[in-house]
């Protein structure tokens, strides 16, 4: 005795310096009281509610079997009769018009002690006696539940202290180890894995702990994102450079491809012209398609010196621009070609629409726009310039009736040098095939929507611009 009663003092004392044992103790008891509560619950409120349940599905059956007795006469009844009784487990009695007890299947007056239950009138068909129809339901059912609970309480008992054990035993476990957690996290973060986080934010010095590491993470986190965008954004610059260069290593290529001809055309004339050989003797006539090639080779580099202004150029534009004034000065710069070529111009600008940029280029680009539309417009055909204001952005479209371009040349129309007159050897002149690449460039740096299409009547143009939405004191308005 004297030996339990010291092992009693021991294990007390062991129990009371260990926060894992008494975690153990009270969560074991704990789960043991819920789970005596809840299956003392269930064996009483089961029955109960299936009780409920089944009387319910009952009535509901039963409504339905008075629905079909309504449908077949007395005589083909006994077989719907004994399959309800053979389902559901229920007692059913028949009482004729005077409420006397009527077999089920003779219909003849039985003498037998009738259970209470639910009643429902009816009349089989092509008959005038109405009958009642008795549904008594059988509790049987539900005490059979109660039974079988009560029956397996030793096996779920046993599993219940089972599953306490087990749940006492690594809820202690789990609820003693922050210090380890702590550790891993720590770990974590020396490997500048910032995912995990100490969760055991507590009040004690574990807890104080568990914070400061927590902050400690979340700065080196905050540091080591800011130095990674750092290095993201200066990955992407120098991938933006290679590229750049890349574009301007093939543009050069393409520059020198388009220049080796014209110049090797005029080197040839004017060799053949000095040296008198055959048709060249005719001087005036080659020097003056020497002088038309020169000329065109002088636009063909003004148009190099822009792509290369608008390439070199990383400035932002901060020029408050009129649009439309700048687009009324771009249709008088082509007046002559219009009306040269019989353009019937309607125009629906919508005035004083202000956006920021800077006018000598929006110029260039819409003027490049506008004059393919006049230029490659059947003659006596209509223009329509449309600009409108919708809320914050401005809407520009330039419409060429009767033109077409082939659905396949329509994706390359803004690339540098392509001409869908070279492929396909219509159209009214060959220009240098930067027009349009340059108008990309100045509208995209301008961060300008932009597309060329075919509709019903022909080609058009459309442009999307953001807006500012004040009226200017001093405004920039196009170049004279």
């Amino acid at each position: 005795m004297k030996r339990f009663v010291a092992w009693a003092i021991n294990y007390k004392k062991k129990i009371n310096g260990s926060l894992t044992s008494k975690t153990f103790l009270v969560l074991l008891a704990l789960l043991l009281v819920i789970c005596a509560i809840t299956y003392t619950l269930i064996s009483l409120f089961l029955p109960f509610v299936n009780e409920g349940q089944s009387r319910s599905d009952l009535d509901t059956r039963s409504k339905a079997l008075v629905d079909q007795l309504r449908q077949y006469p007395a005589s083909e009844s006994g077989e719907l009769f004994a399959r309800f009784m053979q389902d559901t487990g229920a007692d059913l009695y028949l009482l004729d018009e005077n409420h006397k007890p009527t077999n089920l299947f003779t219909f003849t007056i039985a003498d037998k002690t009738i259970q209470p239950g639910q009643e429902y009138p009816f009349r089989f068909v092509g008959s005038d006696k109405e009958y009642i129809l008795i549904v008594h339901f059988n509790p049987s059912h539900s005490e059979d539940i109660k039974s079988a609970i009560w029956k397996t309480l030793p096996w779920v008992g046993g599993l219940i202290l089972v599953m306490s054990l087990f749940g006492a035993f690594f809820f202690s476990r789990y609820a003693i180890r922050p210090i380890v957690r702590m550790s891993k996290t720590a770990a974590n973060i020396a490997e500048l894995d910032f995912s995990w986080y100490c969760p055991d934010l507590r009040e004690d010095e574990i807890g104080t702990l568990s914070k400061s590491i927590n902050e400690l993470s979340d700065k080196l986190n905050v540091a080591l994102s800011s130095l990674r965008r750092q290095n993201s954004s200066l990955e992407n610059e120098i991938s933006f450079e290679k590229e750049r260069d890349r574009k301007r290593l093939l543009f050069f290529s393409a520059v020198s491809h388009e220049l080796k001809t014209p110049i090797a055309i005029v080197i040839g004339q004017l060799e053949g012209m000095l040296a008198g050989i055959g048709v060249y003797k005719d001087k005036l006539k080659y020097l003056a398609r020497s002088a038309e090639i020169l000329r065109s080779l002088d636009g063909f580099i003004k148009e190099i010196l822009s792509v290369s202004y608008i390439d070199i150029t990383d400035k932002k534009v901060h020029e408050l621009v009129n649009l439309s004034a700048v687009l009324e000065s771009t249709i008088g710069d082509n007046n002559d070609l219009m009306e040269s070529r019989s353009i019937n111009l309607k125009n629906e600008i919508e005035p004083d629409i202000y956006i920021m940029g800077e006018a000598a280029l929006l110029k260039k680009a819409l003027g490049n726009v506008f004059g393919n539309s006049a230029i490659y417009s059947p003659e006596g055909s209509p223009v329509t310039v449309r600009l409108s204001l919708n809320q914050n952005k401005a809407l520009l479209t330039i419409a060429n009736s009767g033109a077409r371009i082939a659905e396949e040349h329509l994706p390359h129309l803004f690339e540098a040098f392509y001409r869908a007159d070279r492929h396909t050897g219509g159209g009214y002149r060959q220009g240098s095939g930067l027009g349009l690449y340059i108008t990309r460039m100045i509208l995209e740096s301008h961060g300008v929507t932009h597309d060329i299409e075919n509709y019903d009547e022909g080609v058009i143009f459309t442009a999307i611009f953001n807006v500012v939405n004040i009226t200017p004191l001093k405004t920039h308005n196009s170049p004279s």
